[in-house]
């Protein structure tokens, strides 16, 4: 879990008890956040290998990364809502990722020079929650055709006059997608997502994003 600094627009280590839950961050907020604090973000995440490169390059791509280790392209999308629609959103965007040639790539960012051009991205979703049909379609995408996607739950609780942002992984081994912030609420002590995503270390794929 990370603490929003209203002062500075950044995450940092969260302090202690005295949390209300309340509603994330939009998506406005929540892709400025993510983009000033990457690397606190990324390591909640499980992906700190992950380089973020750029915001926006193109439509629909929040953000673009790079796995350094595996030199593949990441796409991440980033909203504070709960959607039906941002498992399709993300196919898309990583379809047009995956075909850009050597020139879109360099003009994407200077570092993507020596990226192999035609190779597919990995994807991760960041939302306020998900659609269950749309987790059902994840896990089926990445258990059965090693597709390299992987989701996130964002949560929001607030403590005195600070907000803290829980991240956590999906989908959740209980199922209950609140189940994290309730057991901080009953004085748990705030994880973060811990374990790195399967997806974005394989070796069918892997890509992170901008600095």
């Amino acid at each position: 879990m990370l603490r929003i600094d209203e002062t500075s627009g950044t995450l940092v280590a969260p302090q202690a008890s005295g949390l209300v839950q309340e509603s994330p961050p939009d998506r406005e907020e929540l892709l400025s956040l993510v983009t000033s604090s990457w690397e606190a973000f990324a390591g909640e995440l499980g992906i700190p290998n992950v380089k973020l490169l750029a915001r926006e390059p193109v439509p629909y791509v929040d953000l673009l990364g790079l796995d350094e280790e595996a030199q593949r392209l990441v796409v991440i999308l980033v909203t504070g809502d709960t959607v039906e629609w941002q498992l399709g959103r993300a196919l898309g965007a990583a379809a047009e990722v995956a075909g850009w040639d050597k020139d879109k790539l360099a003009e994407a960012h200077e570092s993507l020079a020596d990226v192999e051009a035609g190779n597919s991205p990995a994807l991760v979703l960041v939302a306020g929650g998900y659609d269950e049909r749309a987790i059902a379609t994840i896990e089926w995408l990445a258990g059965n055709h090693g597709v390299p996607i992987s989701a996130y739950t964002v949560a929001m609780v607030r403590f005195g006059g600070e907000r803290l942002l829980s991240v956590r992984r999906e989908p959740a081994q209980n199922g209950d997608p609140s189940s994290d912030v309730q057991w901080m609420l009953s004085g748990g002590v705030p994880v973060g997502a811990g374990a790195a995503s399967p997806a974005l270390h394989s070796t069918a794929a892997s890509t992170p994003p901008p600095a």
